[in-house]
């Protein structure tokens, strides 16, 4: 990790943290909020996926996933957007989706890295808090003040994790 990845992910980790107590602090208006930015968020990284496609992708040998990637994450901006009427379902589907697929994809890389003969309990450790708060959201999706609570956990888990890999040495390998 460079420099300047370790200055953006120590950035982007305080953010986080700051944005969790703002909505702790203000539960009322949280969930739309939450909606609001998600939404912006997925739209914006559409957006970028789909001119990095256009201007330099499109000429790469798999520059169509890229394409792929920045369609459906447009599409579900868009679905975002759509179902702000009940920003708690949107929240608690992307919080569903976002849980379920990090505890998978945890798993696998855990698998895989036990195959090449390295510690697997901190990804094991990651998917399983990744599993449980989906289930979490899953078992009160009916509470508002749940669902913020829930996407806070994962708001200060996520920058915790940020944090603790900017301040990871970085591996460098020689090649003999």
């Amino acid at each position: 990790m460079t420099n300047l990845q370790r200055i953006g992910n120590m950035i982007l980790s305080l953010l986080l943290i700051v944005g969790g107590i703002a909505l702790l602090l203000v539960p009322q208006i949280g969930v739309l909020v939450v909606a609001l930015v998600l939404s912006a968020c997925l739209l914006l990284y559409g957006v970028g996926k789909l001119l990095y496609y256009i201007r330099l992708a499109h000429h790469m040998a798999g520059g169509l996933i890229l394409l792929f990637l920045a369609i459906i994450a447009l599409d579900v901006a868009v679905f975002a957007v759509a179902v702000i009427d009940n920003p708690k379902l949107a929240v608690a589907l992307y919080l569903i989706c976002y849980c379920a697929v990090s505890g998978v994809l945890s798993v696998a890389r855990a698998v895989e890295s036990k195959l090449f003969g390295s510690p697997a309990l901190p990804l094991v450790l990651q998917a399983l808090v990744c599993l449980a708060l989906a289930a979490l959201c899953i078992m009160f999706i009916n509470s508002d003040v749940a669902i913020i609570w829930i996407f806070c956990i994962c708001l200060f888990y996520n920058a915790g994790v940020r944090l603790v890999s900017v301040f990871k040495p970085t591996e460098i390998i020689y090649i003999q």
